[in-house]
């Protein structure tokens, strides 16, 4: 029997629906902080858009990493350094690179603040939906007990 797609949006939405709205939330308090620090640093600061974007990304990464763990995977105890930090990091700084080259782009064709945003919020929300599957599936899957 193949599934339907209403059967399909159910099952997703039983396994998903509030890990991903708390998804959702962390993305929004992130998207938040980092296009305000992106807007201070390269519209009132003056900073080179890519300087401006890795300042974002420093302020942002952090805090992601640790309501992502904490809030939307509802994991606790010790941090492992490879298997969680690291691997996080890593997948950051993928976001960071192509937004970097983005922001780069853009502020070489037309050196405006508001496109350099809208630059940098599309490349981030290109990668937004792999990074919360590689994070379910692969770093933080649920368990039997769960």
């Amino acid at each position: 029997m193949t599934a339907t797609p209403t059967s399909t949006l159910r099952r997703l939405r039983a396994e998903h629906g509030l890990k991903a709205l708390r998804y959702c939330g962390v993305s929004v308090v992130n998207v938040t902080v980092g296009l305000s620090v992106l807007a201070v640093c390269h519209g009132a600061l003056g900073w080179p858009a890519v300087v401006a974007n890795l300042a974002a990304w420093i302020v942002g990464t952090a805090p992601a990493y640790l309501l992502s763990r904490a809030w939307v995977w509802q994991r606790s105890g010790p941090h492992r350094l490879g298997g969680e930090i690291l691997t996080f990091w890593v997948m950051a700084l993928v976001g960071l690179a192509l937004s970097s080259l983005v922001v780069a782009i853009i502020e070489h064709l037309a050196d405006r603040t508001v496109l350099v945003l809208a630059g940098n919020f599309g490349a981030y929300g290109s990668v937004w939906v792999a990074k919360y599957i590689f994070l379910d599936r692969v770093m933080w899957p649920r368990t039997r007990d769960a």
